[in-house]
């Protein structure tokens, strides 16, 4: 039974990468086939947002947590934001800049994480903050707030998504600022 448990968290996170799939197949069949699939893109996003949620509380829970595991998570968070993504540029709903924005922060984080988690001794595979966890949450709602275009009318979801990616753009331009700053100022320290 333990080793079954183990295995849930994976099992979730693996999941939702086949609903990251599904979504964005939906949003195809919304945006370019003009099928109603609003109820299925809220309920798949639904499902991508509490997978996200559940499968790293209940690797804490349960004591089965691993580098595997939190990499496949990052990974299956990355692989959800670049194909919706990808699809929202080619239906013109999001701009090919923020897309770049969105490779040069994982890169940023990427890279910060492995100096901060040398220069701190940890043992955890990727190192957060604050503001950058804020636009990482904010890059997996975007996706989402496609999923209400029926509900509050296109030009109100596309005035809405232009606010967002600036505000997020701003914060996330912060957070790499900070993450950089402190792995150049921690070296001179040690």
């Amino acid at each position: 039974m333990k080793i079954i448990v183990r295995h849930v968290p994976n099992l979730i996170t693996i999941a939702r990468i086949i609903l990251s799939v599904s979504f964005v197949q939906n949003i195809i069949e919304q945006f370019i086939y003009a099928k109603e699939r609003n109820v299925n893109l809220s309920v798949l996003f639904l499902s991508i947002c509490i997978s996200d949620l559940l499968d790293g509380k209940i690797a804490r829970k349960t004591n089965s947590t691993s580098i595997i595991g939190a990499k496949l998570d990052v990974f299956a968070d990355l692989f959800y934001i670049m194909i919706s993504y990808i699809a929202l540029i080619n239906i013109k709903i999001l701009p090919i800049w923020y897309f770049g924005f969105v490779c040069l922060k994982f890169t940023e984080f990427i890279i910060t994480s492995k100096h901060i988690k040398n220069i701190k001794k940890s043992d955890k595979s990727f190192i957060f903050d604050r503001a950058g966890r804020l636009v990482s949450a904010t890059f997996l709602v975007i996706p989402g707030i496609v999923c209400i275009y029926g509900y509050i009318g296109a030009h109100n979801a596309i005035i809405t998504i232009d606010y967002i990616i600036y505000i997020t753009f701003i914060i996330g331009v912060y957070s790499s600022y900070s993450r950089i700053k402190l792995c150049f100022i921690r070296k001179e320290l040690v």
